[in-house]
Order: C-alpha cells, then structure tokens, then sequence
C-alpha cells in the first residue's frame, strides 16, 4: 500500500505540469477501472486460484509501474494507471474471499480493522516519505520502490502457504460474472447496505470537494490548515481501525452498530456546514474519519459472513462497486454543486440527505438473513 501511494504522488507531482485537468483523469483512471472491472474481477477471483491470481497481477503491475518511468506521453500514462489500477481491481475480491481460509468468523471485523490501520498509516506516510525521496533522488525512486512491492506480493502466497481455491472450478460448474450483483439485489439486507454505504460515501465524499473551499474560501484559513484537514481524517482512519481491532461486534448487534454509525456520519456533515472556525472542522475531520472507518470495514465484514464460500470473489467486487461509485460521484458532482448551492448548502443538504436515506432503507437493515458462514 505504501508503495501504491508512493507511485500516486510522484506521479502527480511529476504530471502537475499539464495542468489540475490532466491529474484529475489520473485520479479518475485509477478509480474507474475499480468500477469497470467488476463484472471480471469478481468471476476471475472466484474462477481461479489466489497462487495464480495474485502472482500474475502482481507481476504485470510491477512492470506497467516500471514503464511509468519511462513514459511522457500523457495518453500513454493514463492508460497505463488504468491498466495498473484494474490488476488491484481484480486482487481486492481475491484477497477478500482469501480472508475467511485464515481467520475466524468472529474476528473479521479485528482483521478488516488491522488492514484499516496499515492502508491509513500508509496514506498518511506517503506524502511525508515520498517529498523526501523526489527531493534527494528524483522521481525514479518512488516506482521503484512500488515495484519491488509488488514482485515480493507475487512471492506472497507461495512463501506464505496461503491459497483460496475455486470450488466451483473444481464442481466442473459454470461460474457467471453477474451473479455477485444479482445475489445482493436478491437479498433484502445487502441491498440496503449496498445502497447505504453507497449513498453515504456520496455524501462524506463531498467533504473532499467541499473542504477545500469551506476552509479557504469560506473561512480564509491558509493551505496550511487544509492539509492539517487531511491529515485529521488519516488520523481518524487510523482511530477507527484501532477500535475495530479491539472490540468484538456480535452478528446481532451490527445493524444497530451500523445504525449509529450512519447517523453520526450524517451528523458530521451537518455540523461541518455550520462550522464557524477551522478547529471545529478538524475536529468534525478526525470524527468523520472514525467513523468512515468503522463503517466501511463493517459493512466489509458483513458482506464476507453472509457471501456464499463459492461467491465470495464476484460479491466482494459487486462490493466494492458499490463503494467507488459512491465516491467517484462525489468528485463528480460535488464541484458543480459548490457553484451552485455554495459550500455550506452543499453540505448541509448531503448531511440531511444521507439521514433521509437512512430512514428509508435503514429499517430493512434489521430484518437480518442468516449468514452463509453461519448456516
């Protein structure tokens, strides 16, 4: 993770002469494929095997970063992130239908929130650690280093004995790459968590957009404070990992878990547009980070406990579709909507839209399935 985040801002920094246009396709190409890929990231996951999966993506992704340092044409590199970006869109779901081949049911929620806290210190490490290498020996260093991150994670699995082997492949059965998506529209509780954590990562998603201005523009703090901003949510992040490494969530308290954690984050945003001093909008900052957290890597949870074993590869990427189209419609959106509403309407009316939507699929969170891992 560390190295991913190493090659993202060199990248930009080296790129940032072709102007904010140019960085944000970047940004998007890395986050499109995580939604275009779904439909064969899934099926690959549950097709083959993680010993094959992961060495061949991890192979290729360690070479499309190396070639990154040898390209200029801004084409070429745009295709080149994508490509990058949709071998990690096919390794996330491999790695999520790994996950309950090594830890027990009931600690997915300490494993996802340990996983929380090294993806969270390695965003917020990177800008400090990658500044320091561009500056003492130039932009090759940062590729490099991800590069040789990713030929070690082909090792990975081999060395560490680890495999998740398709069962349907061994059934001789037919595995259909839509059937991730139709098993969590047919399931009364995934749909509206899919819905939810889709809706409301729109709405925290606005903060990304809306941050910026609220701080700069609407308070006229410096750029300084903004980064502090940043750096409270990688904070809570980290937080929020933490606690779910040392709590212990019971099936039946989760949709109530969910519940509070939902309403806070709407909550936090309402608050934010009320803001009338930046301190107040670290502390919302640090708040949302939490909870953002806790949610996201619950949810997870839920997700890998109620998936079919045979399936769990196509629902963790239906999964994760969910969750980037949430986000990638904030980037979207979020600046023509600041035009429009200003900052604080903008945030005001995401806050209140997410407890609306909370309150119209929130009940059916409590009308629980039996978990596949529990039949």
């Amino acid at each position: 993770m560390l190295g991913s985040e190493l090659t993202v801002f060199a990248l930009i920094l080296r790129e940032r002469g072709h102007g904010a246009t140019f960085v944000s396709v970047l940004l998007a190409a890395g986050t499109v494929s995580m939604i275009a890929m779904v439909p064969i990231a899934g099926w690959i996951a549950d097709r083959f095997s993680t010993k094959q999966i992961i060495p061949f993506t991890s192979a290729l992704q360690a070479a499309l970063i190396i070639s990154l340092i040898y390209q200029h044409n801004m084409i070429l590199i745009t295709i080149t992130v994508f490509l990058s970006s949709s071998c990690g869109a096919i390794e996330n779901p491999a790695f999520m239908a790994l996950m309950p081949t090594l830890v027990a049911p009931a600690d997915f929620t300490k494993q996802m929130g340990f996983a929380q806290t090294l993806y969270a210190l390695a965003g917020l490490a990177a800008p400090a650690f990658g500044g320091v290498l561009v500056a003492q020996t130039g932009y090759k260093t940062p590729f490099v280093i991800d590069a040789v991150t990713f030929v070690i994670l082909a090792f990975a699995p081999t060395l560490l004995g680890v495999d998740r082997k398709s069962e349907a492949a061994a059934a001789g059965e037919k595995i259909k790459a839509s059937d991730g998506m139709k098993f969590i529209f047919q399931n009364r509780y995934l749909r509206a968590l899919a819905i939810l954590i889709s809706a409301f990562l729109f709405a925290a998603g606005t903060l990304s957009i809306a941050n910026l201005f609220l701080l700069t523009k609407v308070l006229h703090t410096s750029v300084f404070i903004f980064g502090l901003s940043g750096a409270a949510s990688a904070l809570g992040m980290i937080l929020g990992g933490v606690l779910l490494m040392q709590i212990t969530i019971q099936v039946s308290q989760q949709p109530k878990a969910i519940t509070i954690v939902l309403g806070g984050t709407a909550l936090c945003i309402i608050g934010m547009s009320f803001a009338g001093h930046w301190s107040i909008v670290l502390i919302l900052d640090l708040f949302l980070g939490i909870l953002i957290s806790i949610l996201t890597n619950l949810i997870s949870t839920i997700f890998i406990q109620r998936s079919p074993s045979d399936m769990r590869g196509r629902i963790g990427a239906a999964l994760n579709a969910f969750i980037n189209l949430g986000m990638i419609g904030a980037l979207l959106i979020s600046g023509p909507l600041i035009d429009w509403l200003g900052t604080r309407k903008l945030l005001l009316v995401a806050g209140i839209a997410a407890l609306v939507i909370l309150a119209v699929f929130g009940p059916a969170i409590f009308h629980d399935e039996v978990p596949a891992s529990e039949e």
